[in-house]
């Protein structure tokens, strides 16, 4: 795998009132697990996080690769 260049889906247009509440829940668990930061999105963070959310699933199923 490799840790190059990718492309990070786009966000929907709209303001914060225009979320669902899932996607401000989601919002502000990683402002929680951040310390408040901003980080920045990389290949190997989100692959740590695909792999939390899917050990959380417990049917075994396995998300897409990410590049």
């Amino acid at each position: 795998m490799s840790d190059g260049i990718f492309i990070v889906p786009t966000a929907p247009s709209g303001t914060w009132e225009d979320l669902t509440p899932n996607e401000h829940a989601w919002i502000e668990f990683i402002r929680v697990i951040s310390n408040g930061s901003d980080p920045r999105i990389t290949p190997t963070r989100v692959r740590a996080l695909r792999e939390l959310l899917d050990a959380g699933r417990g049917d075994g199923a396995k998300s897409e690769p990410f590049p």
